[in-house]
């Protein structure tokens, strides 16, 4: 069976100082994703606008920096740098890849995927964030809650 490997959006809320990824990004919609990811996957790994791939100990300072203000070629090589990222520690060919967040930073994943022909799933695919906020407490453990 193929190792599951999860890679999950960040959020806009975060912490005004020092932390790990898993504890900077404040918005409930991150911290039901980071509850799901660590019962469900056997890695799990996190993207932003600023940095690209992140993984869930990196520490983190405060930024502003947001994928919407970036021109157009800017947002593909984006997408591109974070799953050239991603290949560079997970062989995407023999993994199953789960995406998680929102359609702003998936128009730039989901090409680049595409492209190299990586297999993905996108299991909140078209949901609201009151639906996706619903799914992960279906979806995940009462403990890990």
């Amino acid at each position: 069976m193929k190792e599951k490997i999860g890679l999950l959006a960040t959020a806009r809320k975060k912490s005004h100082g020092p932390a790990p990824v898993t504890d900077f990004y404040k918005s409930s919609l991150f911290i039901k994703s980071l509850h799901y990811a660590r019962q469900a996957y056997d890695r799990f790994y996190f993207y932003n606008a600023r940095d690209g791939l992140l993984f869930p100990d990196k520490i983190m300072e405060p930024y502003d920096v947001s994928i919407r203000t970036f021109p157009q070629p800017e947002k593909v090589e984006w997408g591109k740098r974070v799953i050239h990222m991603l290949n560079d520690y997970e062989d995407l060919d023999s993994v199953s890849l789960f995406l998680h967040g929102g359609r702003i930073y998936r128009n730039y994943l989901e090409p680049e995927l595409n492209r190299l022909g990586i297999a993905f799933t996108v299991p909140l695919e078209g949901m609201s964030i009151g639906k996706q906020l619903q799914w992960y407490d279906e979806h995940t453990l009462l403990s890990e809650r």
